[in-house]
């Protein structure tokens, strides 16, 4: 899976749309984070996890949207019928299909 290359600018970038960019934005990271879920359970086994810290540092979130964001990829994910747990102070996301989470997880609670 790779980037994709945007073949043309989205059509709500325009100056009457300056005051809804925080929630566009919100909207383009959040399909970011979703596509590098998917990457990292294509690529990895299940006791790897997905570092919630890098990926909120990368992109600068504030801890409200990542919470927000973790809560809507979590949600997202148990209804395809994963599991879902963090750890690591709420940075390590754990994604696995088993009813016990994976050795390394020491499930964190929210």
């Amino acid at each position: 899976m790779g980037r994709k290359k945007m073949k043309a600018f989205d059509a709500s970038l325009t100056p009457g749309n300056k005051a809804k960019f925080l929630g566009i934005r919100y909207d383009i990271v959040l399909g970011y984070l979703r596509r590098e879920i998917t990457e990292n359970v294509l690529e990895c086994d299940e006791n790897n996890f997905f570092d919630l810290s890098i990926f909120s540092r990368k992109y600068g979130l504030t801890d409200s949207n990542l919470t927000s964001m973790r809560s809507v990829v979590t949600e997202e994910l148990e209804a395809l019928g994963w599991s879902v747990k963090t750890s690591f102070g709420g940075t390590g996301l754990f994604v696995y299909s088993s009813e016990q989470p994976p050795p390394s997880c020491h499930s964190d609670e929210f």
